[in-house]
Formats: C-alpha cells, structure tokens, sequence
C-alpha cells in the first residue's frame, strides 16, 4: 500500500499540531499528514506539562518567541474556532514571578535590562512590592523579584486539541499510526514507512516528534542533540486556601508552583541529575524530600498539605545548549525540524509553527526570524545560551 502527500510532519503533539495548521491557514493546497503514534495522547508532552507560558528569557531569540506566542494563545479560542465552537484554553494572566535571592538577584537585573531592551513588559519589584503581589510569602532571605504581569498558564490539553480540530477543519490528515522508517532515493527524502507496513511518500518530512525526536531523526541516518528526560510535577491542597490569585512563581532554587482549578497548587522542579531515558514512573520521594522544604520556605503556610497526585512527563532536552533546533537539515535535502526545546515548547509552539510554515512555504522567515536556532550551529560550535534566572 502507498499514499502520496506533499508534506509529512511527524509527531502530532503541540508543535506539530501547530505546523499543520499553519501550513494550513498560510494557504497551503497541498497534501499534509500528521503522523502521531499516542491517539489519546496519555504520555504526550503537552497534556502533561505545567503549561506556562512567558517572556522572561534572556536571549533576543526566545523574547521574540514569547511576543508572538503569547498574544497568539490570548487570542487561540477565536483562531481556533471550527464552525462557531471555540475551545477554551482557560489562559490565566496572573504573571510570573522570578524570586531573587543575593545569589541570583544579580542575574535577574541583568536580564531586566536585556528583557526591557526589547520591549518584553517586566518590574523589578523590592520585598515590600513583592508581598504585595504574594502576601503570604517568607521575606527571609529574599531580596526582590522579577515580574511580567501578562504572563500566565493555560490548560494544555485544551491547546493541542484545538489545534488539532483546527488543522483537520483545514485539510491535514491525521494518521494514528507509527513511522518506523524514513524512505530515501538518491540521497533524498522519499517518504515514510508506518509499523503496519503502509508507506507514504513525500518530498518533505518535518521531524516534531518531542521526546521522540532523536530516534526519528536516525531513521533518516542522521544524529541530533535531542534526548528523553523525567520531569515531574505534584498537585496538592494546602492546609488553607489563598484568597488571591498566585501568578506563577519561580524560586531561586528552581521550583515553582501555580495555583490549578480549585486553588489547589500545582508544583515541579528540575532534577539535574536525571539521567535521558523514557522514563513515566513518578517518584513521590522526590517531592516529599526536595520540593517540599523548599516551598515551605517560601510560603511558610505549605507545612501542612495533602499531596493529592504526582505525574511525570518527558522533556526533549537538547543536550548541545539547552534551546530548540528550528529549520531544515543541511545533510538531508527536504527533511525539517522543530525539536529539542528543553521545557519550552507549549510556550513556543504558535511561533515556530507559523515561522516553520513560512520557511518550508516560501524558503525563509517572515513574522519572526528564527535563524539563530538552526542546526548548523552546532556544526559550528556555536551555542544559543539561554542563563536560567532561578
């Protein structure tokens, strides 16, 4: 069996889910077929993560990412809507705020000035102006903080999903199959191959498969970067409720927390030492020996809670600087990527759809330029550096 199409993305999560749709809406008329392996996307990347979304980076690149990105997901019921029905990603603007201690205050005014410099709307705020914000925050040992007031989280399920219903109301095929193989003739893409046998060819292949994304990319004989690692996140019930809305907060030691539906509090913390590898167990230790001391730290109040559930998600990790490859392989004619974003893909994902549309459609990038994420820099040993403010 064979089916033909003029463009192949695989992976069917956020970031390929938003490719297909802007291919789509830029007016593409030809072929487009999503490949996705999970239907219900039980261990997709997306429906797992915390769902954030901001502007507070230090490198133009990603700043110019968030500008387009978060007035687009301000906007995604409307730009989403299928024939009068428009999902509700329930995007809450309640800010993020970067704690600062006298480690880490020093970095958070440098990216201050970096963030303003390219419009990105932020505050420095002292104790007094934090508290304010988060009156139940310990002061001890804080010296100020970093806050955008427009940025915010979403529900990420509800995102993907309507991306999905968009791009299929549009014309691309979703194909609820594996892709074991990439076909090649003559040094260039011919298509692929899905584990029950069918192949599907096709000029272009477009690798978005997250996690995934490194073993895709040997199908087609090539190494990138990119690897599985375990990220976890907790929800839990404090022993009283905040009567104000939390923005999404970032300590100086890396955990962060967020209010969720029912002013529960949902929270997670990058472990270093987390070897790669597609690992879903989640490790309750980790929360009770780790993040626990350090939140309490923060909000005195969460010494008393009731952990109601833990998950664990994958990031795709690109071990050469930590920020995604964007654009097409220079070894393998036809054959583009979108991968290894480290954490940051739902927030990006309106961006490098759109941007990737534009490349693969017209040969270069128009509404934001994402040059500085290719892959020859690596190539070249050159590393997009994004400092981490906590």
């Amino acid at each position: 069996m064979e089916q033909v199409f003029d463009i192949i993305i695989v992976g069917g999560g956020v970031m390929g889910s938003s490719l297909a749709y802007n291919l789509a809406n830029d007016g593409f008329k030809g072929k487009i077929a999503v490949f996705e392996k999970d239907p219900s996307y039980e261990r997709a990347s997306t429906t797992l993560s915390g769902g954030g979304v901001r502007s507070q980076f230090s490198t133009e690149v990603n700043i110019r990412i968030s500008q387009y990105s978060l007035p687009f997901y301000r906007e995604f019921g409307e730009r989403m809507e299928v024939e009068g029905e428009r999902p509700e990603v329930e995007f809450k603007p309640r800010g993020y705020l970067f704690l600062g201690d006298e480690e880490n205050w020093p970095h958070l005014q440098k990216y201050h000035k970096i963030q303003r410099s390219f419009g990105v709307e932020c505050q420095l705020l002292n104790v007094d102006e934090t508290r304010r914000i988060v009156p139940d925050l310990n002061p001890e040992g804080i010296v100020g903080s970093s806050y955008s007031p427009r940025d915010g989280y979403l529900d990420p399920y509800s995102v993907l999903q309507g991306y999905v219903k968009k791009a299929k109301y549009l014309g691309a095929q979703y194909i609820y199959q594996e892709v074991v193989a990439i076909l090649k003739e003559r040094d260039r893409l011919a298509g692929v191959r899905t584990k029950d046998g069918t192949t599907y060819t096709s000029p272009i292949v477009v690798n978005t498969a997250g996690p995934y994304a490194g073993e895709v990319a040997r199908m087609a004989t090539l190494e990138i970067p990119v690897v599985p690692v375990r990220r976890m996140l907790y929800l839990f019930q404090p022993s009283c409720f905040f009567e104000y809305d939390l923005p999404l907060i970032i300590g100086p030691k890396g955990a962060f927390f967020r209010q969720e539906a029912g002013r529960q509090i949902l929270v997670g913390k990058a472990r270093i030492e987390e070897p790669p590898g597609f690992n879903f167990t989640c490790d309750r230790s980790y929360f009770n020996e780790i993040i626990w001391s350090e939140i309490v730290s923060y909000i005195p109040l969460f010494d008393k809670l009731k952990l109601i559930r833990g998950w664990a998600g994958l990031y795709e990790i690109n071990q050469w600087d930590n920020n995604a490859i964007v654009g097409k392989h220079p070894e393998l004619p036809g054959f583009f990527m979108a991968v290894g974003f480290s954490g940051h893909g739902l927030m990006q994902a309106p961006t490098v759809g759109k941007a990737l549309s534009e490349l693969i459609l017209i040969g270069h990038y128009e509404t934001v330029d994402l040059t500085p994420l290719r892959f020859e820099r690596i190539q070249k040993g050159e590393k997009v550096l994004e400092e981490e403010q906590a």
